[in-house]
């Protein structure tokens, strides 16, 4: 992708950075943006290793269609030297799991503060995605979000959310915290990423398209996705559709006639529209270009 100023991904695949034939194929998906993983799927004996493995990784896939990006590990003891082995050219993004408080997000935006500086990067030009983990991120969402001004996007690690508040993780119980996490993303000006239930199923891709059109109705403007084959699926569902680019064009062409005449509001298609439709329409133009869909 080339506009790295206003990051959006439809689809992150995530790719264990320790997995060397799924590292190899990765640029070949198709994906908006692919997540290196030195947390979950690395085991603690290979951390290290993964490191090592990874700093390659961003070095040969910098000329690929995906934007590359890392998930470092959580704690500081593992997450400072995340950093100091992945900060180079051709790094978008860096995922912050268990970014539960705003004094740890902005302990890591200092680091690479350091790192970008003495690399001779662009001051700010690795971005964050934090994700909100537990029960205590969830209260401090707004902070999170805000943290840092590298950040621009927010997540929800639905699992690991679960399992701190004690619950199932199902989309009746975590449909509130998925809601909110829409909230705290765009007060601060950020894009929410997440669905609204597991896409864990990636044999139904029927059920998957359709799960992801239901977030992308409730706000949500891609996901992340641990195996290929959702690519394509999540890439069609959190595009705008021909249809909803049709109708946008045609609420700011009427609303513009009806701005000529005086009037801030007009009919179109036997219903009201008016300011607020207008800005819908061009945040979806926006983003249907930012896909070349326009």
């Amino acid at each position: 992708m080339q506009d790295h100023l206003h990051c959006s991904w439809r689809s992150l695949l995530y790719v264990p950075a320790n997995n060397a034939r799924f590292v190899a194929k990765a640029q070949q998906r198709g994906a908006d943006g692919i997540v290196l993983d030195l947390e979950d799927s690395v085991p603690d004996t290979d951390k290290a290793n993964a490191r090592n493995l990874c700093a390659e990784t961003v070095a040969e896939m910098v000329d690929g269609p995906s934007d590359v990006l890392v998930r470092i590990n959580a704690s500081l003891r593992k997450a400072i030297p995340d950093l100091e082995k992945i900060v180079q050219p051709g790094l978008t993004a860096i995922l912050l799991p268990k970014a539960d408080r705003p004094d740890k997000v902005a302990l890591l935006a200092e680091t690479l503060d350091e790192l970008e500086a003495e690399r001779g990067l662009v001051p700010g030009g690795i971005k964050f995605i934090p994700m909100i983990e537990s029960p205590a991120g969830f209260f401090a969402a707004s902070e999170v979000a805000t943290a840092s001004s590298r950040a621009v996007g927010l997540l929800l690690g639905s699992e690991d959310f679960a399992t701190e508040a004690g619950m199932e993780p199902d989309p009746e119980t975590l449909l509130l915290p998925r809601q909110q996490l829409v909230f705290a993303a765009r007060k601060a000006g950020l894009v929410p990423y997440g669905l609204l239930e597991s896409a864990a199923d990636y044999a139904n891709l029927d059920k998957t398209r359709d799960i992801a059109r239901r977030a992308a109705r409730f706000g949500f403007e891609g996901s992340t996705c641990v195996h290929p084959a959702l690519v394509p699926v999540l890439n069609q569902a959190f595009s705008p559709g021909s249809e909803q680019i049709a109708h946008a064009r045609a609420v700011i062409a009427t609303l513009k006639t009806a701005a000529a005449q005086g009037r801030g509001a007009a009919v179109l298609n036997g219903r009201m529209i008016d300011a607020p439709m207008r800005k819908r329409a061009e945040r979806l133009l926006t983003r249907a270009r930012r896909f070349g869909l326009v």
